[in-house]
């Protein structure tokens, strides 16, 4: 049934050919500065919905051509200036668009697409917080992860710096989405051990949802989502390059980077080549510790065509890390200082290839997206062992999804739309059997509607998912045998102690309802109360067997966590200073925990480790200020708290402790041979975590210091960026609380002095 429903699918954009009415819509203007008219040369004008773009000429002037009738959004961004986001509604030929820039020494909004509807973020009634390209480039580490938690509210459980997962207030693993320009990424996310596979190089930005998402994303949104943007086509009729090198002394560590994009009137391609490779770190002590190394190759490729009637693009991602994993045999046998992978690490290989797609039916907009997913996992041991080649699994996903946009009102916008994932996970013969092979298939409609209200911006949504997961008999870390059954069986005696067979179906109804109140041009305010839903996956349902040095026993009888969260946020803004505060409640319905329990393990070290099920709630809060008080300094603050607690009092694993971050920056517009130079002074306090989970242990606090510069010059005719720093300046041997080598006695890593050197040609 769904091959033919996709056929149907695919075929739109067909029909859409045959249909549309070709024009030459244009829209055309002059950007100047607010304060004293003068034109701004330089200028990026940008169309989110058709990844078309432009650059002001040395007068100001730009013009964008080729462009459909209906609403567009179009963000005017400037290097130290306000950005400015308009909604544009294409009727004629020709559309006059002036603008005025203010500068502005604070962090701007940025255009979001992750909440249903491209808008500017003080009129999106979901809060998403934005890395942009500026601020990724100034973040020089190795660890993704460590990027993402410069985010209030945001945290990261770490093995090393390869082996992240992100925390959103409180919640990680299946309980969040990982979206790859907008596809859902699965790589066998389910343990901290498993990091996604996100390759940010290059990327344009990215957007981060805190709190549930599940009304656009489905089930594991209820703890949010961090959507990884791809950097934006080359403006038009141009070719652009880029080139980059960083080096950290802490693991000597090298990324490279190399993009190259072009685009004509209608067409634009890109490709973008990584490299990273690291020796173990060390860490306060200057110890080394032990098989944290890692290497990691990538490739992106992209393709897309641009018309009056629509944008059509195809995107192709590889990724292939080797990650050292920390256990005891590796402790005894890995030497120190070596940068290749030899004993105990995850091979792994991600292909993904995505089609996205939007056309433009007069006043009605459709997007047709789809992708495939190959991913395999290997855990690679000892070669001198029996079996060098302990784990060998493969997972295919394809996802599907559609929307329609209805023609917009002067104070509304509403959409339907579907999406649908078909998953495979097959063992290749290796010894060990972490998950079982299966089948998992997902299907959901859902609406959204966006009105205003006077002064108010209120954004409605309903969704309906299924799920259906499918586990032939087979043993437990054994091979497949005998035929398929068509039920869970219900009884224990009906079914063999170490086999495993499951058939589950989940069916969920989620709503959320959203709010943003203009109650001055600086001041808003944003409430939201949203449901979310996570069915158990496949690791939960089925485990029987050792995981590291654990013994973990799965639980096919788990009913799907659902959840009600509500949040309110304020937001103030002027020119020189802005304040985010924000405080969230999120009761969760039969939470889904790993435990330690009575049963002594016959593998592994200590007692059986066991799926469950709780109630529990999460709650907390985060407040960032930024403040200019005169033209060359700017002062940041941030601080963000969450607590998770179960009905029996007991505490939630992967409770990040209670966080203030404090920045002072000292920056200037710079000279004609060096520009925006910078100086960036950080201290970060992470507070006692005195509220461990059944199987964790207290942690102390700890303080660290930073330390950044950088600045932007011309090297002939190449524009050049030169940045570097220091992090954990004084070389402070600390354990963070999600540090998942802390139960091994290791330390985070010490004193790290980075550089990277960058050029854009």
């Amino acid at each position: 049934m769904i091959r033919y429903f996709l056929a149907v699918l695919l075929l739109l954009p067909l029909y859409a050919f045959s249909s549309v009415e070709l024009s030459n819509n244009k829209v055309s203007g002059i950007v100047k500065d607010q304060k004293d008219g003068t034109p701004l040369p330089g200028v990026s004008i940008f169309l989110p919905e058709l990844q078309k773009g432009a650059v002001s000429n040395s007068d100001g002037t730009y013009v964008l051509e080729h462009l459909p009738q209906g609403k567009l959004t179009v963000q005017f961004s400037f290097v130290g200036y306000e950005s400015i986001i308009k909604t544009i509604n294409i009727q004629s030929e020709n559309t006059q668009l002036n603008v005025d820039l203010e500068f502005t020494s604070v962090t701007t909004q940025d255009i979001v697409v992750s909440g249903g509807f491209p808008s500017a973020q003080h009129e999106n009634s979901i809060k998403i917080s934005v890395l942009n390209k500026e601020k990724l480039e100034q973040l020089v580490s190795p660890s993704l992860g460590e990027k993402l938690s410069s985010i209030p509210g945001v945290d990261v459980i770490s093995r090393s710096p390869a082996v992240s997962t992100p925390v959103i207030r409180g919640l990680s693993l299946n309980n969040i989405i990982f979206l790859n320009n907008g596809v859902r990424l699965e790589n066998f996310q389910f343990s901290t051990d498993h990091p996604f596979l996100a390759n940010e190089q290059g990327a344009d930005h990215i957007e981060v949802i805190k709190g549930p998402a599940s009304l656009l994303y489905g089930s594991d949104a209820m703890g949010g989502v961090i959507n990884i943007l791809r950097e934006k086509p080359a403006p038009a009729n141009s070719v652009q390059a880029d080139v980059s090198s960083e080096f950290h002394s802490v693991s000597s560590g090298w990324n490279h980077n190399f993009g190259v994009k072009g685009t004509s009137n209608s067409l634009f391609w890109m490709l973008r080549a990584t490299k990273q490779s690291h020796r173990d770190y060390k860490d306060g002590k200057g110890d080394f510790t032990p098989n944290t190394r890692f290497n990691s190759e990538g490739l992106q490729l992209g393709l897309g065509l641009i018309k009056e009637f629509g944008s059509f693009k195809l995107y192709y991602d590889y990724l292939q890390p080797k990650l050292g994993m920390i256990n005891d045999e590796a402790i005894e046998v890995v030497r120190e200082g070596n940068r290749k992978n030899h004993y105990w690490f995850q091979d792994l290989t991600q292909h993904l290839v995505s089609s996205r797609n939007r056309l433009f039916l007069g006043n009605y907009k459709l997007e047709v997206n789809a992708a495939y997913q190959f991913n395999n996992r290997q855990l690679k041991g000892n070669p001198n062992s029996t079996y060098f080649r302990l784990v060998d699994m493969d997972l295919e996903t394809f996802t599907y999804d559609s929307k329609l946009y209805f023609p917009a009102g002067e104070s509304s916008e509403f959409l339907m739309g579907i999406q649908g994932m078909h998953q495979s996970n097959k063992n290749q013969g290796a010894p060990n059997r972490i998950i079982p092979d299966a089948k998992i298939d997902d299907f959901s409609l859902f609406s959204l509607l966006k009105k205003k209200f006077g002064k108010a911006d209120i954004q409605l949504g309903v969704r309906y998912d299924h799920r259906s997961l499918y586990v032939p008999e087979q043993e437990a870390g054994g091979h497949s045998h005998g035929e398929p059954e068509n039920e869970l069986h219900e009884e224990e005696g009906e079914h063999e102690e170490e086999m495993v067979h499951i058939n589950r179906k989940f069916d969920n109804l989620n709503a959320s309802l959203g709010a943003t109140f203009h109650l001055s041009e600086s001041l808003l305010m944003r409430t939201n109360f949203a449901t979310g839903y996570r069915a158990p996956n496949l690791a939960e349902l089925s485990q029987h067997g050792l995981h590291g040095n654990r013994f973990e026993e799965g639980n096919a009888y788990l009913d799907a966590q659902k959840s009600f969260e509500t949040d309110l946020g304020l937001h103030y803004h002027t020119s020189n200073h802005n304040i985010d505060f924000s405080l969230f409640y999120n009761k969760v319905y039969d939470f889904i925990y790993l435990a330690p329990t009575d049963e002594p393990a016959t593998e592994g070290d200590g007692f059986v480790y066991a799926y469950d099920q709780q109630d529990a709630k999460l709650y907390g809060g985060e407040i960032a200020i930024n403040v200019v008080p005169v033209d060359y300094l700017k002062v940041h603050s941030d601080y963000s708290m969450v607590i998770g607690k179960q009905d029996d009092n007991g505490r939630l694993p992967f409770i990040p402790q209670h966080k203030l971050n404090t920045s002072i920056e000292l920056f200037g517009k710079g000279k004609k041979q060096f520009k925006n130079p910078f100086i960036k002074f950080e201290w970060k306090y992470a507070l006692d975590q005195n509220h461990p989970a059944q199987f964790e242990t207290k942690t102390a606090a700890y303080h660290l210091f930073n330390i950044h510069t950088g600045t932007s010059f011309k090297l002939g005719s190449c524009n050049a960026k030169l940045l570097a720093g220091v992090s954990n300046l004084f070389d402070k041997t600390y354990t963070d609380h999600l540090s998942s080598i802390k139960p091994l006695g290791f330390y985070n890593p010490g004193r790290n002095v980075n550089v990277k050197l960058s050029f854009n040609l």
